[in-house]
Order: C-alpha cells, then sequence, then structure tokens
C-alpha cells in the first residue's frame, strides 16, 4: 500500500487496518461501507461489484469499491463463505453533530467459526469453531457454537484418534496459535491442517484480560487446569471477534470419546452416513432416510446423534422406550408434530436476543413458538397417562412460559415490520405515553383531511389536496392553472412541479411541526420499549435454551416413531452378550425407500460368541457391499434410540464400527491404495475390541494373487484368535472358504447367484455355505463387453484355474502356511534359517502387516540365495 499524503481519513483507515491485517475491512464512509487497495481489489472480483478509486488524478490514486451498509449482510455472507474474514468498522460518532474527523472503530469482527447473518449458515447443521490443544501428552479438543450457545470439550492420548474426532466435528473455522501451534509440532500441524476443510485462524491471546466466556460445570472434568487453558484460549478469541459479552453461551460440556460408538471418517463415509458417496448429497444418505423432524433444533441434534451413538444401556432404553410410547399413540404424535411445526429456532433467537440483533419480526417468532407448547404438553399428558400405568418413565412436560408469552402478545402486534427504527410494530393500549402520540398522530392525520376540505370550500377547487414527503414536510397542492388564479395572501409558495404548485399555510407549518413531533417521539419511545422488551426476555435465556434442548429431543423421537411406524421397524432386544447377534429379515433402509419395498430381499444375520466372523463370497455386484452397509445400519440406529429394519432383532452394544470397503489412495501422501488398506486395516486389528464390529471387503486385492491370499488368510486368522471381534469378511479368494474347517469362529456364506441359459441373475439372497465361483466374466458380459473378448477370458481362466488347482492341491495338506512353504528352496541346508526363523516366530504376537514385512524379507533372502548358487 502507498501511503503518500494521507488524508486524515486515510491514516485513519491505515491505523485501524493494521489492527486487523488478515481480514477484509467493511470501513463505514457515511451510508456505504467502503474497501480500499487489496481489499477492494479482492471484493470486487468475489462480489462482483464495481471497482473505482479514490484520486483518481493523482499519480498513484487508491483502488476502492463500496456496499451499501444497509444491504451489506448478503455481501458478508459471500466474503465468509469464501473463507475470509471481515471487520466491521462503524462510524461512532454523529457526523452531523461533530467536528473534525469522526471516531470510528471496528465493532466486530465476522469469520467463518463465527457468522451470525442470515442465511449464512444451514439451519439443521451446527457451526463450529474449535481450538486444539497439546498438553503433555494429550490432546484437547475444546469447539463451540455461537449461533446456538453450545459448547464442548474432549480430550484423547491418540493422535489418530484426535485427528478422527477433529473431522467428525467439522468446523468450519480452527483458532491456533502461530507462534507454538498449541503445543502441536510442526508436522503435526500440517498434518491436520491437510486433513480438515476447516479456514485456519491465527490468533495469538494477548496479556489483556478477557471475560470467560466459555465456563464449565464446577463438578466436570478431571484435569481442570489443562482445560481451563483451552477453554481460556477460545474465549479470548470469541470475546476479541464479537467485541461484546456473551451471555448466551451455555456451559462447556464435557465427554469422553469412549462413551459413544467410535466411526472414524472413513467409516462413516462410506456408510454414507450424513451423504452419498454417488452424489456427495443429502439424499440417498441415513441421515436423508432418519430426518423427520419438524424443528431446525431437531435436525442438528440428530445429526449429534448419528455423530456420536450411545454406548450405554440405560439412556438408550430411555430413547427406546420412548419412540415405543410415541408408535403406540398415533394420534398424539401427530398432534405434536403439527405443532412442532410451528416452533421457530429457539436456540438461534436466544442467540440474537442476547446479543442484540434481533428484530420485531423475529420475536414475534418467539411469541407464535410459545403458542404451540400448550397443545404439545396436552398431547404429553395423555402420553405419560398409559406409561405410568405400564411403570416406565413418563415424557417431562415443556415449561409453556405463560408469563412471557402474555408479555409478547401485549407488547407487539400480530405482523410486525422488520426494522426497528422506524416504529409501527409496538401494540396499542403497552405503554400510555405511547398512546397519546398514536393518538396525537391519528388526530393529526383527522385535522388535515378537515383542513383539505375547508380549503376546498374556502378556494372553491374540488382537486386542491393536502400531502408529504419526507423532503418538503406537508403542503397544499393544485393544478398550475388554478394556481395562476389562486389570490390569498395566506398560501406561501413552497414548490413548483411541472403540473401542480405546491403551498403551505402558517396554520399548516404549525401542525407539522406538532405531528412530526409527536412521530419523532413516538418512534424514539417504540425503539426504548423495544431495547426494555429484549432486556426483559434475556432474563429468560436459560429457560428458553433448556426448552430448546427438550423440544428437539422431541422433535427427533417422535420422527424416530413415525419413522419406525411407516417402515414396520422393530425395537431390538439388547443383548448384554458381546457378538450375540441375530437380525431376521433385515433390510437395507435407505435402499428400500429409493426402490420401494417390494423390490428389496431380506437378510438374515446370526452371529455368536462361538461363532462370530462370517466368510462372504459372491460375485460382483450381488449384494455383498449392501449387506454389510444393512448390519452396520441396524447397529447405528439402534444406538441412537431409533428402531431397526428387520422382522425381528437382538443385537448388542457396539463400542467401535471399522470399515474397509473400497479404495481410497492417498496420493498426496505418496500412499498407494494397497498402503492406505494396509493401514487402516492394521489400525482396525490394533483398536478393535470383542465388542468391535469389522466390515472388510477385498482385503488384499491391491497386490499380487498370493500374497493377497495369504495376507487376508493371516488377518483371518489374528480376527478369529487374537481380535475376537464381529466380523464380515467379503472375499473373491475362493481358496479361503477352506478356513471354516480349522477355525471354528468363522462361517461362510454367500450371496445366491444363478446361470440361466448363460445368462447370470441375481437373486440377492444370503445364504449358507460358499459360493461356487466369482462369475467374474458374467458380470463383465452384464457391462456389455464384446463376446470375441469375453470367450477370449473364459479360456485365459479355464486354463488358469486348471493350474492353481493343481497347485493348491499339491500343497493342501500344510494348507496354513502354504504360501511360505511353496517358497522354500529344494535343499536341506538352505532351509535351515527359514526353518528356525519359524519356530521363533510368535503368532500370535504378529500383526498382519508385520506378516507381510516378514514374508516380503524372507523371499529376498531366498532370491539372494539363489543368485550365490
Amino acid at each position: 500500500m502507498t501511503k503518500s499524503k494521507e488524508t486524515p481519513m486515510m491514516q485513519q483507515y491505515f491505523s485501524i487496518k493494521n489492527q486487523y491485517p488478515d481480514t477484509i475491512l467493511f470501513f463505514r464512509l457515511g451510508d456505504f461501507y467502503e474497501m480500499f487497495y487489496d481489499d477492494a481489489l479482492l471484493a470486487s472480483r468475489i462480489l462482483e461489484i464495481t471497482l473505482t478509486s479514490r484520486n483518481k488524478k493523482a499519480d498513484d490514486p487508491i483502488p476502492m469499491c463500496g456496499v451499501p451498509f444497509h444491504s451489506a449482510t448478503d455481501y458478508i455472507r459471500r466474503l465468509v463463505k469464501e473463507g475470509y474474514k471481515v471487520a466491521i468498522c462503524e462510524q461512532l460518532e454523529d457526523p452531523r453533530s461533530t467536528k473534525g474527523m469522526v471516531k470510528r472503530d471496528v465493532v466486530k469482527v465476522i469469520t467463518p467459526g463465527t457468522i451470525l447473518v442470515e442465511n449464512a449458515v444451514s439451519q439443521k447443521e451446527n457451526n463450529y469453531l474449535i481450538t486444539l490443544f497439546k498438553c503433555q501428552s494429550t490432546y484437547y479438543l475444546a469447539y463451540c457454537d455461537l449461533s446456538t450457545g453450545e459448547s464442548r470439550i474432549t480430550s484423547t492420548k491418540d493422535w489418530t484418534q484426535c485427528i478422527s474426532e477433529f473431522q467428525t466435528i467439522d468446523p468450519s473455522e480452527w483458532v491456533y496459535d502461530p507462534e507454538d501451534y498449541n503445543g502441536l509440532d510442526e508436522q503435526a500441524f500440517n498434518e491436520l491442517k491437510s486433513k480438515t476443510k476447516a479456514y485456519p485462524s491465527a490468533f495469538h491471546k494477548s496479556d489483556e484480560n478477557s471475560p470467560s466466556i466459555l465456563e464449565m460445570e464446577s463438578d466436570q472434568g478431571v484435569e481442570i487446569e489443562d482445560q481451563s487453558q483451552v477453554l481460556d484460549y477460545l474465549s479470548a478469541y470469541l470475546y476479541a471477534t464479537a467485541k461484546q459479552s456473551l451471555d448466551h453461551m451455555q456451559k462447556v460440556q464435557s465427554y469422553e470419546l469412549s462413551q459413544y460408538l467410535q466411526m472414524n471418517p472413513y467409516t462413516k463415509s462410506q456408510l454414507e452416513l450424513t451423504e452419498s458417496l454417488r452424489t456427495q448429497k443429502k439424499k440417498g444418505s441415513l441421515l436423508w432416510l432418519l430426518d423427520q423432524t419438524q424443528t431446525a433444533m431437531g435436525g442438528r441434534l440428530l445429526h449429534q446423534w448419528l455423530d456420536k451413538p450411545l454406548l450405554f444401556k440405560q439412556p438408550l432404553m430411555d430413547r427406546h422406550l420412548k419412540v415405543s410410547a410415541l408408535m403406540d399413540h398415533y394420534f398424539a404424535r401427530l398432534d405434536i408434530q403439527e405443532h412442532l411445526k410451528k416452533v421457530y429456532d429457539l436456540e438461534r433467537l436466544v442467540t440474537k436476543i442476547s446479543m442484540q440483533s434481533v428484530n420485531a419480526r423475529e420475536m414475534t417468532q418467539l411469541k407464535r413458538s410459545l403458542v404451540a407448547l400448550p397443545a404439545i404438553n396436552k398431547a404429553l399428558e395423555s402420553i405419560n397417562q398409559d406409561i405410568q400405568q405400564n411403570g416406565r418413565e413418563p415424557f417431562v412436560l415443556l415449561n409453556d412460559f405463560t408469563s412471557l408469552r402474555i408479555l409478547l402478545d401485549q407488547a407487539l402486534v400480530d405482523d410486525p415490520p422488520i426494522s426497528i427504527t422506524e416504529g409501527g410494530f409496538i401494540r396499542t393500549g403497552y405503554d400510555e405515553e405511547l398512546d397519546d402520540y398514536h393518538q396525537a398522530l391519528e388526530h393529526g392525520q383527522e385535522w388535515l383531511l378537515d383542513l383539505q376540505e375547508r380549503e376546498r370550500q374556502h378556494t372553491g377547487l374540488k382537486t386542491l389536496k393536502v400531502g408529504y414527503n419526507k423532503v418538503f414536510g406537508y403542503y397544499i397542492e393544485i393544478s398550475r392553472l388554478q394556481a395562476g388564479q389562486l389570490d390569498d395572501e395566506r398560501y406561501i409558495r413552497k414548490q413548483t412541479l411541472a403540473n401542480s404548485e405546491r403551498f403551505i399555510t402558517e396554520e399548516l407549518k404549525s401542525m407539522e411541526e406538532r405531528i412530526l413531533q409527536a412521530q419523532e417521539k413516538s418512534v424514539q419511545l417504540e425503539y426504548a420499549l423495544f431495547i426494555d422488551l429484549r432486556e426483559k426476555i434475556n432474563q429468560y435465556k436459560e429457560a428458553l435454551q433448556e426448552l430448546a434442548r427438550n423440544l428437539a429431543s422431541l422433535d427427533v423421537l417422535a420422527g424416530f416413531a413415525s419413522l419406525s411406524e411407516s417402515n414396520h421397524y422393530v425395537q431390538a432386544e439388547i443383548s448384554d452378550c458381546p457378538k450375540d447377534v441375530q437380525l431376521v429379515e433385515s433390510r437395507h433402509p435407505v435402499l428400500e425407500q429409493l426402490i420401494g419395498s417390494e423390490s428389496f430381499v431380506a437378510n438374515d444375520l446370526s452371529l455368536t460368541p462361538d461363532q462370530f466372523v462370517l466368510l462372504l463370497t459372491g460375485p460382483n455386484m450381488s449384494g455383498k457391499s449392501t449387506y454389510m452397509r444393512q448390519v452396520a445400519y441396524a447397529v447405528i440406529m439402534n444406538q441412537i434410540g431409533c428402531f431397526v429394519p428387520a422382522k425381528k432383532a437382538r443385537l448388542p452394544l457396539v463400542d467401535q464400527i471399522f470399515t474397509r470397503i473400497g479404495s481410497s489412495d492417498d496420493l498426496s501422501a505418496g500412499q498407494s491404495t494397497f498402503m492406505v488398506e494396509m493401514i487402516e486395516t492394521n489400525y482396525a486389528l490394533a483398536n478393535a475390541t470383542n465388542r468391535s464390529l469389522i466390515l472388510f471387503d477385498e482385503i488384499g486385492r491391491g497386490t499380487a494373487t498370493f500374497d493377497g491370499i495369504a495376507l487376508a488368510q493371516a488377518i483371518l486368522y489374528y480376527i478369529c484368535q487374537k481380535v475376537e471381534a464381529m466380523t464380515i469378511f467379503s472375499t473373491h479368494y475362493h481358496e479361503l472358504v477352506d478356513l471354516e474347517d480349522r477355525l471354528t469362529a468363522l462361517v461362510n456364506i454367500h450371496v445366491g447367484a444363478v446361470e440361466e441359459h448363460g445368462n447370470l441373475v441375481f437373486l440377492y439372497k444370503i445364504l449358507k455355505g460358499p459360493a461356487d465361483k466369482s462369475y467374474g466374466i458374467h458380470v463383465a458380459r452384464l457391462a456389455g463387453m464384446p463376446d470375441e473378448l469375453l470367450d477370449h477370458s473364459q479360456e485365459v481362466l479355464d486354463e488358469l484355474e486348471e493350474k492353481a488347482h493343481h497347485l493348491w492341491s499339491k500343497n493342501a495338506k500344510n494348507n496354513e502356511d502354504s504360501v511360505i512353504r511353496r517358497a522354500q528352496p529344494a535343499k536341506k541346508i538352505k532351509s535351515t534359517w527359514l526353518e528356525s526363523s519359524l519356530e521363533k516366530l510368535d503368532l500370535n504376537q504378529l500383526t498382519p502387516l508385520e506378516a507381510l514385512n516378514r514374508l516380503a524379507q524372507w523371499k529376498n533372502q531366498l532370491n539372494q540365495a539363489k543368485k550365490e548358487e
């Protein structure tokens, strides 16, 4: 920026801009927010507004652009959506009553994680601001949603789990100290930055004391000192951007990751929990199916529940029982949902009231929301009568806020204007002084009509009229022709128009002063009454936030009940025994919704503590992935409190779900599909417990066939003997089906398919036993490949299968380590070191990845031995 020959105004601009170098500065000049230099160049391009310049005749004109202050909201929203911060610099004095330069300063900084402007964030999604600290060996994650007042904190010692939770929270902005990255080393900082789409905000907390905006309940947390450090840092950033106290922020909720079913972002993506893999949109996801909510609050809570399914039986049973009660009372549930439609976003309304940005129309939204409460309570009371008779916990009745509802009804008209500075929103009878002003104004209007009639009679001009505009005030208007004939000294010419003349009289001028004075005072008084009303409502903020939470929970549970009833879902029996699973005629709920229940083939699933690994074979496109996803959906739906898509269900509480479905190269990190597959597989095997669910699809296909077979077999052994987690393992390696004879925990199942007249027909039915073959060429035929190519493929396949069968049969008696034995040289002297290595090997302590590395090492040694012969 060139600062030569600065005017006082530009000196003021630079002084303020230097304090906020990472923002686009909206500098208030009269009725516009102006931007200069790089800010102007950037904003004009993004906002598609005209770029002009200041001091055009100077050698170095200043780039400039601007937006009207009264319509700046949409421009701010667009800039923040593009990932920029906007600093709002206002005039702090009235220019009309100020000599010299008007005082200006930044009154707030709007960022991706703190934006509150209309339509900036999705109604049914949270907008989180997050910070991450490493204190000694523990990682702390603290995050909040300024728009709803929610705040949470958690911790972990596992860096991989920390990244996973960060990605699950999905913040829009991440605050960190650029000097020390909040305790992270640079490598960890860059790794996290590459794995999140959150806007990174560098912020160094000054020594100045800022208010403690984020505070924990006194009985929460163990390491209070470390947690306080994290929350103080996030509080300081909130205060630095908002420039005001944030009394609406609720107490920080501390939670342990072990309290919930854990799924990393890859698992959630592959299971299509919140968006479809095909369209990257909500439709086709589990969230899309489950979202029967009527309120924005309920939609956000559903998303939170889906991110963190419960892991404790008692709170889960409470949800189940409430869903059951709502299903049993159809008409009461319909009443509840119908009145929930009339409830506005109370959480965000409370925020606007507390932050003094609410308008009169939004206050009437609060009033209409409260009006719906008595009817909801009446429906709950009818349900509670039956619940209590059966000895179950009743629904908590809502605080209906009678006094607040009466206050709002007395204060506000039914359909007020948006502006709170022009009057017209306080109801008659609320304030006696205001009523006097309104009466004076009303009488003034009557007087003006009377004046108009008297002047018409006096002048004989029937077209004479009394009018008003903001520039000239009240006037008497007659045509120019009639004005030329007018001879009345009382009439003082005020304005000449093309076809008419406007006059004023002393009598009219005197009344104008009285009317305008009453108008000005009534507007001022209405504004003062509105501020007072806002403060009175703000005293209810904690109770209104509690009401919002209760309504959101009721909304989600009522949605579960409606969904479960309309789709014939069942309440799952919660088994206290891990690996005790029974699903009878289970379905994929999303696919069933998309294609119709009559077209979907239901399937069973049975796992026991003795047989908990299913080896799933069958052709491509036959429904193996669908089957695995629907099992995961049954677990997740059960543990968020919904009923499950099955005829009968018994499920244990699952602590973690691991998936490896499909491929996902991490080329940016130089990692191939196979390497990513091995890393994720290894993480699952290292962290899964006997309460976990593992879904592996085609593990080992990214390497050579026999390497893949050996690795897949080793993984299955490790799961059966070491991990003991519930597992569905899908594979095309038919050689693995013999493991059923050697691993008592493993059971073969397959997806049925038959050949009819040379064509492959999928049955989409899960059957016992292994598949006969993979039908790969048949699937290629379905894809439309040329017959000549397919015939050639069949010939090659027949030849390869014959050779493979011969080789496999030759080593069948030693099948458990056949791959290793085939690699051994014939001479006894060269096998001694290998036999010794095998004898020393502890299979129970060997991970699949270590097994692969050991095989590669032995293979290299054998190749080297051959070269030396």
